[in-house]
């Protein structure tokens, strides 16, 4: 896009968020104890340092698709916007882990049921088969549909003022009235998405292929590969996520520059 060709100082910033997740895609491939207290340290570094990010990259990318942007945007947009960002995830985050129990739960119950089934047999339980077999596809329907409706919540806070809870509901009620469209948005990220999940099996099947030191080495590579790409296409992704929000949202909700 226009917005980050004419600053690619966004794709700076995302390069920088990148290297935080080196740590994490070579820590599989250290000792055992060091990985494990390397990837742990810089998965809490991540949880506190994602809303100060997110704030502020929403925040460069509007202003990017005005015309120029800088490094000060990001931090005033980060700091300004922290607590609401902050929030917002640990909501994401309280719901995901209430999704995962329910799911659980699910599954246990199913796995009982399908021993059952097998001794019993019968109709009653192929019936009960397809019972569970619909009840789990209806929770990663509602996974899909929570998300799809939610996605934008981060740029109701930044853009419109939200706080956490009203950057949900301002992101519900943009999406349901633009369902189609967002729909064929969501499409394009996770074409995206797909491109980082082949690098990523690529680099799980090292292991297998290698000895410790070359895919030490491999990893380390990779790792960069995949930084310089999370770069690159963060900053059009997040440049391209505000434009389609901007373009979405009610002409006279939008505020002022």
């Amino acid at each position: 896009m226009n917005a980050v060709r004419r600053n690619p100082v966004i794709i700076v910033v995302t390069l920088l968020f990148g290297l935080l997740q080196i740590p994490q895609l070579v820590s599989p491939y250290l000792n055992t104890d060091i990985g494990l207290v390397v990837s742990g340290l810089f998965s809490l570094v991540f949880v506190f340092v994602l809303p100060f990010y997110f704030g502020g990259i929403v925040g460069m990318a509007a202003e990017a698709l005005d015309g120029k942007t800088s490094l000060q945007t990001f931090l005033r947009e980060g700091r300004a916007n922290y607590v609401s960002m902050f929030g917002a995830y640990l909501l994401l985050i309280v719901a995901m882990v209430v999704y995962f129990v329910v799911l659980a739960i699910v599954g246990g119950v199913g796995g009982f049921v399908a021993v059952g089934i097998g001794q019993s047999g019968g109709a009653a339980g192929t019936g009960s088969l397809l019972v569970f077999a619909g009840l789990v596809l209806l929770l990663f329907v509602l996974v899909f549909a929570f998300s799809f409706f939610v996605q934008f919540f981060g740029q109701a806070i930044v853009l419109d003022g939200e706080s956490a809870v009203g950057g949900f509901k301002k992101s519900v009620r943009v999406v349901w009235g633009h369902k189609l469209s967002t729909l064929g948005y969501m499409v394009i990220l996770v074409l995206f998405s797909a491109v980082f999940g082949t690098i990523g099996g690529i680099v799980g099947t090292l292991p297998t292929l290698y000895g410790v030191n070359d895919v030490l080495t491999i990893a380390a590579v990779l790792s960069v590969g995949l930084v310089i790409a999370t770069g690159i296409i963060g900053a059009f992704t997040a440049a391209y996520g505000v434009a389609f929000y901007e373009q979405i949202r009610a002409p006279g909700e939008q505020q002022p520059a």
